[in-house]
């Protein structure tokens, strides 16, 4: 028998054999279906009540009070590492997480009304793929890899997804989230050096400016003590003839350039005199989160995950009794 024969049959056992493996988890899959019809035939009165229970929760899930809407905080980070943020609001979504609602009201100053509103939070981080300065997405689902040579996470921004019980609660929750944030021992320092060193940079470049104005005179006029006008000399030393030029523009590029250096300080300071800065505020949209199908597919598994518990327990009721006495 060649080679070539012998690979074409073991590829066909192996093709047999995944085959044969495909058709016995199906089996598997209708033994075990059928098994738990049967049971459900058998404690039918059981599963009856687990059902009804179901709809109850499901009806109590889909109360008003109890839908849950999502919306995102984009903000610009100012002062301090991005880590320091998503340590924070890690710290803030444990407690409703835990049912610690007393805790989340006193962490962010928040009444007790609103406090029980909120269900959790979550950051994200922006995402500028090629390092080009352009913010191309969020990463919501936190799976890029922040550790490629290309993609990185923007330093100064932090998209924070907020889910709360009432669309009217989300601008409490923003003007919380923010104090929360100034009133930070540790970022309130680094914004008053931040501002402190802006404040200094702006008065540098203001006499930077002003020292260049100097230079430009003394550099290219002369001026004509009897006449009171200024001379314009060649670069050979010869006069020329007298005119006014106070308002002529000299070393254009330089004043060019600490013109735009003075302005993006000016913006800076006055935009972002906080410790962050809002970009984007929580804009909820009228669609529920948790929709009534979710709520009936999740309390669906939880009903007839307790029947079939509480129905093995009862169906051999007798031999756990027998091994928990047995001595």
């Amino acid at each position: 028998m060649s080679s070539n024969d012998q690979q074409e049959m073991n590829i066909f056992v192996v093709m047999s054999k995944i085959g044969a493996g495909i058709v016995s988890a199906f089996k598997w899959l209708l033994s075990l279906l059928g098994a738990l019809l049967r049971l459900a035939y058998q404690y039918k009165y059981l599963f009856l009540i687990c059902t009804i229970g179901m709809i109850i929760y499901t009806i109590y899930e889909c109360r008003e009070e109890n839908k849950l809407y999502k919306a995102d905080l984009c903000l610009r980070l100012n002062d301090g590492d991005v880590m320091v943020y998503k340590d924070m609001v890690r710290n803030l979504s444990d407690y409703p997480r835990y049912d610690d609602f007393e805790g989340l009201a006193n962490a962010l100053d928040l009444s007790m009304e609103v406090a029980t509103k909120i269900s959790s939070f979550h950051t994200h981080a922006v995402v500028d793929i090629n390092r080009d300065s352009i913010l191309d997405f969020v990463d919501y689902e936190d799976d890029v890899d922040l550790g490629d040579t290309v993609a990185f996470s923007v330093p100064n921004m932090l998209v924070i997804t907020a889910k709360v019980r009432g669309i009217e609660y989300f601008p409490e929750v923003q003007e919380a989230l923010i104090a929360y944030f100034s009133k930070n021992n540790y970022l309130v320092s680094l914004n008053i050096a931040r501002l402190a060193a802006l404040e200094e940079k702006e008065w540098m470049f203001h006499n930077a400016l002003m020292n260049l104005d100097s230079l430009q005179k003394v550099e290219y006029f002369h001026k004509d003590v009897a006449s009171g006008q200024y001379m314009q000399f060649s670069s050979m030393g010869e006069k020329k003839a007298p005119f006014i030029t106070t308002k002529k523009q000299m070393f254009f590029q330089d004043m060019k350039e600490l013109f735009k250096i003075t302005d993006e300080i000016s913006v800076d300071m006055a935009a972002n005199l906080d410790i962050v800065t809002v970009i984007s505020s929580f804009q909820p949209v009228k669609a529920e989160c948790n929709t009534v199908w979710e709520n009936l597919l999740r309390s669906s598994l939880y009903a007839y995950s307790i029947f079939i518990l509480l129905a093995l327990l009862w169906k051999y009721r007798e031999a756990i009794k027998s091994y928990v006495t047995k001595e």
